[in-house]
């Protein structure tokens, strides 16, 4: 292919940047509306093998039934996604309660976040990372509350 030939001829050279132009603004366009009606939110979750910690980006409905703040726990109770993430708790920890009062989150985790195993890591790292990764996000929450089967936890 002759570019001096294409660099030459301003029609053809306008006709590209148009297209490419164009492209830019189709893809652009495509990423803004597959996210209406989400927020974007990032999770941290601990890698297996290793102390270093990795960022999952999710998109997750912008008025859900429970609450913004709820859904986010019950998204990070879950796990991550990813290859070689660690859950905070033991696989079938659940959000029993999740509810805010002024300034304070109070967050009910089930019987199971107290055990050790499956891969999770040690309870008072993933306590700390769930209060880290829930400050993060959602920065009018100054205090996190945090019961295991009704029962307070303290830091």
């Amino acid at each position: 292919m002759n570019y001096k030939i294409i660099l030459s001829n301003k029609n053809l050279l306008i006709k590209l940047s148009i297209i490419f132009a164009s492209i830019i603004v189709f893809s652009i366009a495509l990423h803004f509306f597959s996210h209406i009606g989400t927020n974007r939110r990032v999770f941290i979750y601990p890698l297996a093998g290793s102390s270093k910690t990795q960022k999952e980006v999710r998109y997750l409905a912008s008025k859900p039934v429970q609450g913004k703040v709820c859904l986010y726990v019950d998204e990070l109770v879950l796990g991550p996604s990813f290859y070689r993430g660690r859950p905070l708790f033991t696989l079938g920890t659940r959000v029993e309660y999740c509810f805010q009062r002024d300034k304070t989150l109070y967050v009910g985790l089930s019987k199971e976040a107290a055990l050790q195993g499956n891969g999770a890591v040690p309870f008072t790292k993933g306590a700390a990372m769930l209060k880290k990764n829930i400050k993060k996000n959602f920065t009018g929450i100054k205090s996190i509350e945090l019961f295991i089967d009704g029962n307070f936890i303290a830091d």
